[in-house]
């Protein structure tokens, strides 16, 4: 049955290319060698390690990288799951994790990042390993500086069947894992999202402790792929403030969300 789920959960894209002068490599703890690239801004503050969607690599997402690089003036590192675009070995759970562990130590290790100036951001498949290594580090005592999650699930079998309990062979158990992240929590959702229904986000949200709870950014009459596509403008003012939040320039996005906004709920 695992083997099973696994070849519904990750659907590699047909395989797209970065020049190679704009891929770093890494080594993950399983033995697999995957893909990065790493986009720097002079004088950034923050770096977003970027966990992509299911059916994206590397190819498909850098222009949204470049986007995102350039609109809150961070620096970016994205990279490929095990099995996906140029990378070696099958795509899985345990995979993903290692996956994102050696992105993770690339930063701390190569590029001298500490923890704190480390965003993750996880995009729907994404938010599974960004959850875990948030959980990590923060029971590790040494916390990233906050997490993104867009379009999260609560965990695979959940975006099925709302089970009561994490069943045996369930896969990216976040609900499990955000109770013990230790930063500051940022949810992206549309509420008609087909592919993970909207709530998992709200419940997702009730699990955050109340000290890292951040205003979420729920957007009506949105699907899975259309708030960064769509609503550009409106999400990088809601991340900008997010990022002020982290650095303690802002409080009020701790405020509960006003009901009356037109372009959120909660």
């Amino acid at each position: 049955m695992g083997d099973a789920i696994s070849t519904l959960l990750f659907q590699p894209p047909p395989m797209s290319r970065l020049k190679e002068s704009k891929l770093i490599w890494f080594n993950t703890s399983r033995g697999e060698r995957i893909p990065a690239t790493f986009i720097s801004t002079p004088g950034a503050t923050h770096t977003i390690l970027y966990s992509h969607a299911n059916a994206e690599d590397l190819g498909n997402i850098y222009p949204w990288c470049k986007f995102l690089v350039r609109s809150l003036r961070v620096n970016l590192l994205a990279y490929d799951y095990s099995g996906y675009g140029l990378s070696t070995g099958q795509p899985s759970e345990e995979n993903c994790y290692a996956d994102i562990c050696a992105a993770y130590d690339y930063l701390i290790n190569t590029r001298k990042i500490r923890p704190k100036n480390i965003i993750l951001y996880g995009r729907s498949l994404g938010s599974g390993p960004s959850s875990y290594l948030a959980a990590k580090t923060s029971e590790e005592g040494r916390p990233v500086g906050g997490l993104i999650l867009h379009a999260p699930f609560l965990s695979i079998y959940r975006v099925v069947i709302d089970s009561g309990c994490t069943l045996p062979g369930d896969k990216f158990p976040n609900l499990d894992y955000l109770p013990f992240a230790r930063c500051p929590i940022f949810l992206i959702h549309g509420t008609k999202d087909t592919i993970v229904p909207f709530w998992h986000s709200e419940r997702l949200y009730e699990l955050i402790d109340e000290k890292y709870r951040t205003k979420p950014f729920f957007i009506k009459g949105m699907g899975h792929n259309q708030i960064h596509a769509v609503l550009r403008p409106v999400l990088v003012k809601r991340l900008r403030q997010f990022f002020a939040f982290v650095d303690g320039e802002m409080d009020g996005i701790l405020a509960p969300i006003d009901p009356e906004d037109p372009l959120t709920l909660c």
